[in-house]
């Protein structure tokens, strides 16, 4: 199952961290911009293919340290066709290097992704449109974002379906049917909450620092993997990948 690949691969790392790309163009470092901005012209070809240089560096240092990368589709995807090639090139790096790789689709990539367009390993889903969305190969993983971090979220997501709120409520559905559960939040309480009704389902936790994520955690640091989306603006990305993992391993020891 691609969850026990994931689980495999976070242990040979030692780290439940992956290293989240939702780049914006105005963060691409100056000098990546201007080299593609003098090639083609200011606008949506120069910032993509400014991404596709980034992530690729990115990727490639993020590969010695962590076990997986989360790409956000959005981020790729507001660039047209050139943009989806990026984020298609990206995936494809990614595996080449060894890290588990999740498209981050939140509903924009499941069909194609099923069809074997974007060869991801995994892919977030939107649960609130029913079960269907879990379809999967056995090989591959489906991610269902159970609780979203924008504003309006709890205004759906914390309602009560008989004695839980509606996260909770999907969360268990979704696990039934075989998805990994995703959470954006850095409140522990919703960790714990989805821990305490899932105690078996893997949780992709975004947004959620060591010390809130830790619930999500067994005695063995096993059952979850955090995406840490700030080493890709980093000024030494080598550097701070160091430091990330140090800084984590304080908290959750891996065996």
């Amino acid at each position: 199952m691609s969850i026990t690949t994931l689980q495999a691969r976070i242990r040979a790392k030692k780290t439940p961290l992956a290293l989240g790309l939702s780049p914006a163009a105005e963060r691409i470092p100056a000098p990546i911009l201007r080299r593609f901005t003098e090639l083609y012209g200011p606008g949506a070809q120069a910032e993509a293919e400014s991404l596709r240089l980034w992530g690729g560096q990115l990727i490639g240092q993020a590969a010695e340290k962590l076990p997986a990368v989360v790409l956000r589709a959005s981020c790729y995807l507001r660039y047209g066709a050139v943009g989806f090639d990026v984020l298609i090139h990206l995936v494809h790096l990614a595996r080449e290097a060894g890290l588990y790789t999740v498209v981050d689709a939140r509903g924009d990539l499941p069909d194609l992704w099923l069809r074997g367009a974007v060869e991801a390993d995994g892919v977030t889903v939107l649960p609130y449109v029913g079960t269907d969305c879990c379809r999967a190969e056995e090989e591959k993983s489906v991610f269902a974002l159970v609780r979203t971090a924008n504003p309006s979220a709890g205004d759906l997501q914390n309602m009560m379906a008989g004695d839980r709120r509606l996260y909770l409520a999907a969360g268990d559905r979704l696990a039934r049917h075989g998805a990994a559960l995703a959470l954006e939040s850095d409140y522990s309480l919703d960790v714990k909450e989805l821990r305490s009704r899932q105690e078996k389902a893997f949780l992709l936790l975004m947004g959620c620092d060591a010390e809130n994520a830790l619930p999500a955690f067994d005695d063995y640091g096993h059952g979850a993997l955090v995406v840490e989306e700030q080493l890709q603006y980093a000024e030494d990305v080598s550097a701070a990948l160091e430091e990330t993992v140090r800084a984590w391993k304080r908290w959750i020891t891996v065996l």
